[in-house]
């Protein structure tokens, strides 16, 4: 008899203990997707401005960027939903977010004091030609709002700009 009375005490402390693991376990799945929907939806200004041109340069291949809660990574995300942190990406793809990065801050800066210009040496340096092609044309968006000047030493690059916008103005030194 002192076994069963002993059994039914463990029965008992198992059933509480698995009550307050499932009970945890739905706070937890609550707080995480409470996490993620405030990661998706509540980005600083900055972050969504360069997930704009971000998306232009790589074509759609990465759609949205992400600052994890708590975190300093910045996280690309693919329109099939998959992620990859800065670590993860080829370093064409990192030089790219970090050029949207660099938008965001022109646009965010801009919104809130003096639209300054931009100044860029051989920025497309890295980039691909169909990931140059587009980065000229984003460029070329940025120039609506501030002024844009980019030097570089390659015929190439200045043939990238006049054929995003045929308006450009080139000066040869």
């Amino acid at each position: 008899s002192e076994l069963r009375a002993e059994r039914a005490v463990l029965v008992e402390q198992l059933q509480d203990t698995a009550r307050r693991w499932a009970t945890l376990t739905v706070a937890r799945t609550l707080l995480d997707k409470a996490q993620r929907k405030y990661e998706e939806e509540r980005q600083p200004d900055v972050l969504r401005n360069a997930q704009e041109f971000f998306a232009t340069v790589t074509g759609g291949g990465y759609d949205r960027l992400i600052s994890p809660l708590g975190s300093q990574v910045i996280t690309a995300i693919a329109p099939d939903g998959s992620s990859k942190a800065t670590s993860q990406l080829s370093r064409g793809t990192e030089d790219q977010l970090y050029l949207a990065l660099r938008f965001g801050l022109i646009r965010e800066f801009g919104a809130r004091s003096a639209r300054l210009p931009v100044i860029v040496d051989d920025i497309l340096v890295n980039f691909d030609p169909e990931r140059a092609q587009r980065a000229a044309a984003a460029f070329v968006e940025l120039a609506q709002t501030n002024q844009v000047l980019v030097f570089t030493c390659h015929p190439e690059t200045r043939d990238l700009f006049t054929k995003a916008d045929p308006r450009t103005q080139v000066i040869e030194l």
